[in-house]
């Protein structure tokens, strides 16, 4: 029998982590938080669900962390005047300070794993993952998730 994709990558999520969680823990923030910080850090302002997508958080998850972080003066919201359903984020003056030393140590982390595994290991491996993650808006996998049940059932076994 064939290791669990999901598994091993889960597996390896959390190693990669070993490197960063310590230093996440230093300035008091979540993996999540990190999450959205680097986000905003790179493209300053980002709409809730575009947020949403690239930090891989759930909606109703991302509302709560958001106000624990607007409550920490992290980030701020901004809804246009012109459209009040959409929802912009924002890092504030001091989440900005925090995630360019946050993102100083990380780069060290990144040095570390580069010594332990190799930089071109690592620049393969996340080659191959961004390759695989191309997966995700191929035709054919839309397709198979938009099948019936007993139809997908039908598909896998051939």
């Amino acid at each position: 029998m064939r290791q669990s994709l999901t598994l091993a990558l889960l597996q390896a999520r959390e190693t990669a982590m070993l490197f960063f969680r310590p230093i996440l823990h230093k300035y008091n923030l979540t993996e999540q938080q990190w999450r959205i910080m680097r986000v905003l850090f790179n493209l300053r302002s980002v709409d809730f669900d575009e947020l949403s997508k690239k930090t891989c958080i759930l909606k109703p998850s991302l509302t709560g962390i958001l106000n624990r972080m607007e409550r920490d003066e992290l980030i701020f919201k901004l809804k246009p005047l012109n459209d009040q359903r959409k929802l912009f984020i924002a890092l504030t003056e001091k989440g900005q300070f925090i995630s360019k030393h946050v993102h100083y140590e990380i780069e060290l982390g990144y040095k570390k794993i580069e010594s332990s595994f190799s930089l071109e290991k690592l620049n393969a491996l996340q080659a191959l993952i961004e390759e695989f993650n191309a997966l995700s808006s191929s035709t054919e996998l839309l397709e198979l998730n938009t099948q019936p049940i007993a139809e997908k059932q039908n598909s896998s076994t051939s």
